[in-house]
């Protein structure tokens, strides 16, 4: 069985360049790294290199909308593992997150999403190891607390998220990678997760944990506001219920859009101000 690790990147060099350094602590290599830059070359510069063969491919949208899910579908099509595990560049490795990938695959091919443990600011800047993180990392509130090689089984695909998680090659070939029909930010991790439902391809999570380095988020996410509307109606017309409810709440009370998901109407009503936007960048864990 082989591994392919893939990750995606535009800007964040810091970042790529701390995946690397974690990576090279991995317990178990991946038989290959994949990185695709979007609207961008990849610059793997650092003097520190994983002892793993590294590929790198491009993808250009329109330097404004994040091509999420052609990035990542190019990723697939350079590889060569029969066992995709895809992480974030945001993402730090822990030394064990490739090897309990691997366990999980072994016992059930199903789709397995990693643990991420968030980061504060600067806990990754700097001369950092991995038990450091270790100890500085906080837990999501909403995502199951394993230990060791303790996985779960589940049906709650809409707790899937991208930035962590491990699917075979067949598996994705049979959902068809993810739907390029979405563009920017928003709602394509959700549907490739529900696609795999739709399949009867099984769920669960693995302890395979992943340290979210710390960056500014936007809450809501105005300076996405277009792609998620455009996302979440595209989401809506092909699976039939509203994904991201909070932020398009978070949007109405805001006065942007119309949102009344009893008669399933989603409209703009305008465009966020330069104010609005910058206001609504906060400093918490990004993923909370």
């Amino acid at each position: 069985m082989t591994i392919s690790l893939l990750t995606i990147v535009r800007g964040r060099q810091s970042h790529l360049e701390n995946q690397c350094r974690g990576l090279c602590e991995s317990t178990r290599m991946p038989d290959e790294w994949v990185i695709v830059g979007m609207d961008q070359d990849v610059d793997l510069a650092s003097s520190v290199r994983p002892p793993v063969k590294i590929k790198t491919a491009r993808v250009d949208g329109d330097g404004k909308r994040l091509p999420l899910a052609e990035a990542r579908n190019r990723a697939v099509e350079v590889s060569s593992g029969d066992q995709l595990v895809f992480l974030d560049v945001d993402c730090i490795p822990s030394a064990e997150m490739v090897d309990l990938f691997y366990e999980a695959m072994l016992d059930k091919q199903r789709l397995w999403m990693g643990r991420p443990r968030y980061l504060p600011q600067q806990a990754a800047d700097g001369d950092w190891d991995l038990s450091d993180l270790e100890e500085a990392a906080v837990d999501h509130p909403l995502q199951p607390r394993l230990k060791g090689s303790e996985k779960l089984a589940s049906k709650k695909y809409e707790m899937f998220w991208s930035l962590c998680f491990c699917i075979s090659r067949s598996h994705f070939d049979r959902i068809g990678g993810f739907d390029e029909r979405y563009e920017g930010y928003g709602g394509e991790d959700t549907d490739f997760a529900f696609s795999a439902r739709r399949l009867g391809i099984p769920f669960g999570f693995v302890d395979a944990v992943a340290y979210h380095q710390y960056h500014a988020v936007y809450k809501p996410p105005m300076n996405h506001l277009s792609d998620i509307v455009s996302n979440a109606k595209r989401f809506h017309q092909k699976w039939g219920v509203w994904p991201m409810k909070s932020w398009l709440r978070a949007f109405a009370n805001n006065g942007l859009v119309q949102f009344d998901p009893i008669v399933n109407r989603l409209d703009v009503v305008r465009a966020p101000t330069a104010e609005e936007v910058q206001q609504s960048r906060c400093y918490t864990p990004a993923g909370f």
